[in-house]
């Protein structure tokens, strides 16, 4: 093939989870992706393949007052999950099927979007040093 002929780019619609684990399969191969994401284009098989995030099934909480906003936090909080913040609009992936239950005083709703987190409740752990005794 010529260098300067384009290959055809081919979509490869994968969930997010894949993505976050940094591999697909192609064509019953897997193939190492580690830091792409939804949209970027890459070289495998002897094709070009165009990551394609599919939607998902999220709850959708608005953030709208701050007594709101803080309760919703606290009511989250001990559950460590992944969040997605856009502007006053909370996305939480709908993985637990009680989860909506658990929520439904915040008045959420259920969308389909492509889920991308930009927020984790950070844990700190405590770590005993035993080098020293």
């Amino acid at each position: 093939m010529d260098t300067n002929e384009k290959k055809e780019v081919i979509e490869l619609e994968v969930d997010r989870k894949q993505i976050e684990q940094g591999r697909v399969k192609v064509e019953g191969t897997v193939i190492n992706i580690r830091g792409l994401k939804d949209g970027d284009v890459f070289d495998a098989m002897n094709k070009r393949w165009r990551l394609v995030q599919r939607k998902e099934r999220v709850l959708h909480l608005k953030l709208d007052d701050v007594l709101k906003a803080f309760n919703l936090g606290y009511a989250i909080g001990n559950l460590h999950m992944r969040a997605m913040i856009s502007g006053n609009d909370l996305y939480i992936p709908l993985e637990d099927p009680n989860l909506e239950e658990e929520l439904r005083d915040f008045n959420p709703d259920i969308q389909e979007i492509k889920f991308v987190p930009n927020v984790e409740i950070p844990i700190r752990v405590k770590m005993v040093d035993f080098t020293d005794h």
